[in-house]
């Protein structure tokens, strides 16, 4: 954990950053997993790809799809990522990540 953030701010990071909506929680999540399951990053790649699955199945949790075609295809390939997390394949849960990171990209052009 990032004490100097936390005895900064009194927050701890997750909490630090602000969130608007369930769909951008998810985006932040999408990027935070993308980056804690790079290879160089994993000093204990199982207990690692449990930690990303936890945080993204939450993530996915708290999300709402509606009528938003490019959300719907973002939640199945962040759902389908955290599957191959479960088996710790990460090359294939990176793969699903990028997808989902481009449909969040399409949803939120189709919002603005």
């Amino acid at each position: 954990m990032n004490t100097d953030l936390m005895s900064r701010t009194g927050l701890v990071p997750e909490q630090a950053i602000p969130q608007s909506s369930p769909v951008d929680a998810l985006e932040t999540t999408v990027e935070r997993v993308l980056v804690a399951v790079r290879p160089s990053n994993l000093a204990d790649p199982l207990a690692g790809a449990q930690h990303a699955e936890e945080s993204l199945r939450d993530a996915l949790r708290r999300t709402d799809v509606g009528s938003d075609h490019a959300l719907a295809q973002a939640v199945a390939c962040a759902e389908a990522a955290c599957e191959h997390l479960r088996y710790c394949e990460l090359q294939e849960a990176r793969l699903l990540l990028v997808a989902a990171r481009g449909q969040l990209a399409r949803s939120h052009a189709g919002r603005s």
